[in-house]
This record gives structure tokens, C-alpha cells and sequence, in this order.
């Protein structure tokens, strides 16, 4: 599966992630074409592309998801629970590598809506 984090993630969470072999693209570096960009060319472009986006603009992106209703999936991330810092960059990681390996069915090809879940500790 194929990922795309949204403008917020620092692209060191992108590295993180692409060396634990994950296929991901981040806005801040990869696409920054992209960074004034509304949340529906943001999720155009990810289906084009054949990605899943993972944003925390849970208020806005309902509104993309209206509009590309034949996305490949979109995963919610709560800012208080995965927040921009080390740990938190870190938690995200762990909790996508976890969703990646487990995901729900149809995620990455059909338009399901996910909230990401901190991955347990092992």
C-alpha cells in the first residue's frame, strides 16, 4: 500500500517510514506543490498517483472525500495523539507500519475512512 502524508508531517517521519519499507511520498518535501493546495487537489493527486492519505485535517478533508468519493482511502490521525515532535513522529510511525500490516479490508483500493490507533508496544 502506498501512502501520502498530508502538509502537517515533518518528511523525517516519510524517512522513518521509507526505511521500515514503506512506499511514501510527503507534501513537505516530495510534493510541496502542493502545500497552499486545497484538501480535494490534495486527494485528487493521491489517486492519481494510487496513494492513501494521511492527514489530521479531520475538519476539512470531509469535504475532499465529497468531492473524490472513489479515493483509495484516507487515514485520520488525531494531533493530540500523534503530535509533531520526536515521540510523537515516532508514534505515528510505528501505528502506520502496524495499520499497514493489518489493515482493514479494501483500504488502498476502495474509499474507506480510517482513525489510526497508536500501535501497541511489544
Amino acid at each position: 500500500m502506498r501512502l501520502l502524508l498530508d502538509e502537517h508531517y515533518p518528511h523525517s517521519a516519510c524517512e522513518k517510514l521509507r526505511r521500515r519499507g514503506i512506499d511514501v511520498v510527503s507534501v513537505q518535501r516530495d510534493w510541496p506543490w502542493f502545500l497552499a493546495a486545497s484538501d480535494t487537489e490534495v486527494l485528487r493527486a493521491a489517486v492519481a498517483d494510487g496513494r492513501v492519505v494521511v492527514t489530521e485535517d479531520i475538519s476539512t478533508f470531509p469535504a475532499a472525500i465529497a468531492a473524490i468519493p472513489d479515493h483509495l482511502g484516507v487515514v485520520y490521525c488525531r494531533s493530540h495523539v500523534f503530535p509533531r515532535t520526536g515521540p510523537g513522529v515516532a508514534r505515528l510511525v510505528d501505528s502506520l507500519v502496524t495499520l499497514l500490516a493489518h489493515p482493514p479490508s479494501g483500504l488502498g483500493s476502495a474509499p474507506i475512512v480510517w482513525w489510526l490507533q497508536p500501535a501497541v508496544p511489544a
